[in-house]
């Protein structure tokens, strides 16, 4: 009886604390998870009217310590003109090596919704302009990789190119939405 109380003993404190060191509420206080926020800015295309033009994104995650996967609440904006859209959603990434340090290779997947304000698009190749003035809303995911590099090891910039599937919207398939951004990230 006292071996098997005592394997019980052992079985239940090890499995304690894998549930507190999986909360990542005590893994911010202890240490084990970080926050961390990024600004980015760079390029963005939607399909259908093929103009490059400015895209913004802000995010706050959450990242464990030694940085190889992180999970952030996403804010994206793209405006060509003819077209903008305010983007809310989730993005989760992971660094493709398990040993990243310095500077590494990382992939992303994520769930967005989009707000849509389309004034005209362009149909075809053929350049003819359709006015549209329609708003709509979706909810799309998107998929990217990233290079990132570590300054210190609170601080890293990285550069990122990130395809949304955006799709039908305000009567037009938009078809999809890419991006090139160089972004600054700071681990709280």
């Amino acid at each position: 009886m006292k071996k098997f109380l005592l394997a019980f003993a052992l079985m239940c404190s090890s499995t304690a604390g894998a549930v507190e060191w999986n909360n990542p509420v005590e893994g911010i206080c202890a240490g084990e998870y970080r926050v961390i926020g990024t600004l980015g800015a760079g390029t963005g295309e939607i399909q259908i009217n093929k103009e490059r033009d400015t895209f913004g994104y802000a995010s706050v995650g959450i990242t464990p310590s030694v940085g190889l996967w992180q999970v952030e609440l996403r804010y994206s904006n793209f405006d060509d003109g003819h077209l903008s859209v305010d983007q809310y959603g989730i993005n989760f990434k992971v660094d493709f090596t398990l040993n990243c340090d310095v500077q590494c290779l990382y992939w992303m997947a994520g769930w967005n919704y989009g707000e849509f304000d389309v004034d005209t698009v362009r149909r075809d190749n053929r350049h003819v302009i359709v006015p549209v003035n329609n708003d709509g809303d979706d909810n799309y995911w998107n998929a990217g990789v990233g290079y990132r590099y570590m300054w210190t090891r609170d601080f890293d910039t990285s550069i990122e190119y990130n395809y949304n599937d955006v799709g039908r919207v305000s009567g037009f398939d938009l078809g999809h939405l890419r991006s090139l951004t160089v972004n600054l990230s700071y681990r709280f």
